[in-house]
């Protein structure tokens, strides 16, 4: 057979297929964001087995379906970090450690990377919601058998042979008849809350966007928002209320006349900048409204340990190793919990990263964090009257940043993977953008030069200046897939 000919034979084959990247899409984030479950069920190696071999099937569908990553599109400052992470292996006080991190950094940020340049903004939607809808629907099941058949808290699989497991080791309490808290299949109250939001904030847009039905709208926000009264995480309560407000100004804004919005922008972030400063000056008052402790459940003395430690490795860190390992002297006595088991993250994304990397790769954090902030909601604003689609990237966003400052989980797992996909897919928009403006404008100057063949050298020259400047028509949002 000619070559052509088989080409083309390829080709419609391929064509006739389902793309199975959206399918691992859904895998990927349901792995990462429900990590902590797999490994409950089947331990940390056979984890590490399922995690290294859905990584490279995802890799081979990629090259497969045709994709290819556009370098120019990659985010700057988040490869940056990434590079100062594995670089810490260098300079790390547990370099065997930082080594395995630094490879799960690559890892993740790959896959963020992958799909982000394999999928359109619709299609990484979906596979974020589905994944998220999976998980809590396999959380309510779980918490129900335990609840109803087990009769008594069900500890991580692996555990069965352990003559004793702490508390805060078990993996589902039992606790959904009694009004919670629930801890779900990723057994932990604060991720599954969390998660519960983004199903809710992924369903709105999808629902805005015509892509949802109303039974399966009214389905899932009553599963997200049950899920988020039983998790009673102080943390998600607060980034639901702060995502509520920001779907509020994007509506005021897309119903308010154009000259009107600048203000109603000036106006909301005033606002904003006044509620915070209310909200640390009356913090006992906030604290005690939603039902915690002063101290935010430890954290201020975890904080306050965390960073006498910076103080000994403050430009570069101590060596990037994601979570606290408990077999390492330095963190099986640094914070330890009342059940007698070591603490295992800072709690906060910024303090954790200046504690692992130093002020070089805090640095980059707050840059990157603010970074993203403002092109997502940039991109809101500018399409706001066309597409809902867009507006994802900026709730998102917005939760994964009030979560950061009481968690450290925007720097790894399933918010570590949302932040390079969004990074990127934000990437590839701007140079799709660049990319068809200057498209257009030699395309303007090309008919410019068309029409004025007969006129004076001088005549020419102006005519084609002017057939270059005005304002270029944007890009349909969602286009840059590839």
């Amino acid at each position: 057979m000619p070559t052509d000919d088989r080409a083309r034979v390829t080709a419609t084959v391929r064509g006739s297929r389902r793309p199975l990247l959206p399918a691992l899409g859904t895998w990927a984030f349901f792995l990462t964001f429900s990590g902590q479950g797999v490994r409950d069920l089947v331990g940390w190696w056979t984890f590490g087995v399922i995690a290294a071999l859905s990584g490279v099937v995802l890799l081979l569908v990629f090259l497969y379906e045709g994709h290819r990553v556009p370098w120019r599109a990659l985010p700057p400052v988040t490869t940056a970090y990434v590079v100062v992470c594995v670089l810490s292996i260098i300079w790390s006080q547990y370099r065997r450690e930082t080594a395995l991190a630094a490879l799960l950094m690559l890892a993740t940020s790959a896959a963020g990377v992958l799909l982000a340049c394999g999928l359109s903004l619709r299609q990484l939607t979906d596979a974020l919601s589905r994944s998220l809808e999976a998980t809590l629907v396999l959380s309510l099941l779980l918490e129900a058998w335990v609840a109803l058949v087990l009769h008594h808290p069900l500890i991580p699989l692996y555990m069965r042979d352990w003559d004793e497991v702490p508390i805060s080791y078990y993996w589902v309490n039992g606790d959904l008849f009694n009004g919670g808290p629930i801890q779900g299949i990723v057994g932990n109250r604060n991720p599954l809350a969390f998660i519960a939001l983004l199903t809710l904030l992924c369903v709105a847009v999808r629902w805005a966007d015509r892509r949802v039905r109303p039974l399966g709208l009214v389905t899932w926000t009553a599963v997200s928002l049950l899920v988020l009264v039983l998790a009673g995480s102080a943390t998600v309560s607060v980034a639901l209320i702060v995502c509520a407000a920001v779907c509020l100004l994007l509506w005021l804004v897309r119903h308010a006349p154009p000259r009107l919005r600048p203000a109603i922008l000036m106006s909301a972030a005033a606002l904003g900048v006044a509620l915070v400063a209310a909200a640390v000056g009356l913090h006992s008052q906030v604290t005690a409204a939603l039902g915690r402790s002063t101290d935010l459940s430890g954290r201020w003395e975890i904080w306050q340990r965390v960073l006498d430690l910076w103080e000994k490795h403050t430009i570069l860190g101590w060596g990037w190793i994601m979570y606290w390992v408990p077999w390492l002297p330095l963190f099986a006595t640094l914070v330890v919990r009342p059940d007698g088991t070591p603490t295992m993250s800072a709690h906060n994304a910024y303090i954790e990263a200046l504690f692992q990397t130093g002020v070089v790769g805090a640095t980059l954090v707050v840059v990157l964090v603010v970074l993203l902030l403002y092109r997502s909601f940039r991109l809101a604003l500018r399409y706001v009257d066309s597409d809902a689609s867009v507006l994802l990237p900026a709730l998102l966003m917005t939760a994964m940043t009030v979560q950061s400052f009481t968690e450290s989980r925007l720097l790894s797992e399933g918010n570590w993977v949302l932040v390079c996909a969004l990074g990127t897919w934000l990437g590839l928009h701007r140079l799709y953008e660049r990319n068809r403006g200057d498209g257009e404008a030699d395309g303007r100057g090309s008919s410019a030069r068309q029409s004025h063949r007969t006129l004076s050298r001088r005549r020419r020259r102006a005519a084609d200046r002017a057939s270059c400047v005005g304002p270029g028509s944007g890009p349909a949002p969602g286009r840059p897939s590839r």
